[in-house]
């Protein structure tokens, strides 16, 4: 049995360029689309105010008076305790705590 599959020859080797190049970039276009690559990511600060803690002070008194929108208190304590890496139970008279000013 005779093969009698068709070869194919590249007639214009500039042409055929041009076709691999908009073949890859549709491809690649394509890609970052689907994926959200084409997406810029912004760089987000957050900016801090201090407070010295005094005594008689409870991590839950100091997320009421920074508590400016009205957010869940138990959320203002959570944000507060990890910024500052402590937990409620450890906080003492002279502390500076960092509080992020987007409560």
């Amino acid at each position: 049995m005779k093969n009698t599959r068709k070869r194919t020859r590249v007639k214009s080797r500039p042409r055929f360029i041009t076709f691999l190049i908009i073949m890859i970039g549709l491809i690649v276009g394509t890609f970052g689309f689907v994926t959200g690559m084409d997406e810029s990511i912004a760089s987000v600060t957050t900016d801090y105010t201090t407070y010295t803690v005094c005594a008689g002070d409870t991590l839950w008194d100091i997320a009421d008076r920074v508590n400016y929108h009205n957010t869940d208190t138990r959320k203002i304590v959570h944000v507060i305790s990890q910024t500052n890496g402590i937990r409620p139970d450890e906080l003492q008279p002279g502390m500076v705590l960092s509080i992020p000013t987007d409560l």
